[in-house]
């Protein structure tokens, strides 16, 4: 995650993937499908909405990386026509959620490639799409949170000190919904991290990364619904205690890490940073 005081994404990474767009469906939408307690979305009976919704969150990181390694938008462009596709027809909080989802990976993109001003576009739609959405529910809120920590980077300082303070409220309104949201925690804990220790940053990022870890991805396994969230917070939990230079907890993180997410760049690399 990127937000105000963020690192560089790593891009490296890129290079290590083998993408994959390969998906399965056996059968049209029915006229109403739930999402598990979160959602419950009507699709029109005349197409077949579940299968561009199917494993959605895959779909889209794919897109991402696959632009970044060619540079060029078109992979994220094909999934954004189908996405605006769905919304004309099926304007409701599920498909709204995945379009922002790949408008703050969007934004990424256009950042990473140098294009400031496209990604400052993206991402102030995105959270003035969110904002406006009406029923948000606790995955909503937490997006939200994730896309208005990134959006500050773009404001004035006084514009930026009101951002952040939003920032804080939709974490905290995700959890109040759902207090077992691990995306929740993980974007209170990420944009701690990122605050300087000056604005009161750094005093919380342990805390919420570790009550992070101890929620499901999902509290009903679906593949429509968001399960991102718990790799980064492993990340993010290694690097602030490399930060701090608590080897014994940076060590131990990082085998959990490994164990359940070995093929991840971003946790290999921190393995040269483990030292002390």
């Amino acid at each position: 995650m990127k937000s105000l005081w963020s690192t560089p994404f790593s891009i490296g990474l890129l290079l290590l993937f083998s993408i994959s767009f390969s998906t399965s469906f056996t059968g049209c939408a029915a006229a109403e499908e739930t999402y598990g307690p979160a959602y419950e979305v009507t699709f029109a009976s005349n197409r077949p909405a579940l299968s561009d919704l199917l494993n959605i969150q895959d779909k889209i990181y794919n897109a991402f990386v696959q632009s970044m390694v060619q540079e060029k938008y078109e992979p994220l462009g094909e999934v954004a026509q189908t996405l605006n596709e769905l919304e004309t027809a099926n304007p409701q909080n599920l498909v709204i959620y995945w379009k922002s989802y790949l408008s703050y990976y969007t934004a990424i993109y256009y950042s990473q490639v140098g294009d400031k001003a496209k990604s400052e576009k993206e991402i102030m739609s995105t959270v003035e799409q969110l904002e406006d959405m009406k029923g948000k529910n606790a995955e909503d809120y937490a997006l939200l949170c994730m896309a208005k920590s990134y959006s500050i980077q773009f404001l004035s300082s006084f514009k930026a000190a009101i951002a952040s303070g939003k920032v804080k409220e939709y974490g905290k309104k995700a959890l109040s919904i759902d207090s077992q949201n691990l995306r929740a925690y993980y974007v209170l804990g990420s944009n701690d991290y990122y605050t300087p220790e000056k604005y009161g940053g750094g005093k919380k990022v342990e805390e919420y990364l570790l009550k992070a870890l101890e929620q499901p991805d999902q509290a009903v396994e679906n593949p429509y619904l968001p399960s991102w969230g718990r790799e980064e917070t492993y990340e993010m939990l290694i690097k602030f205690y490399i930060k701090k230079e608590n080897w014994d907890k940076a060590k131990s993180k990082h085998e959990e890490a490994t164990e359940q997410f070995p093929d991840s760049y971003q946790i290999a690399m921190l393995e040269s940073e483990l030292e002390g």
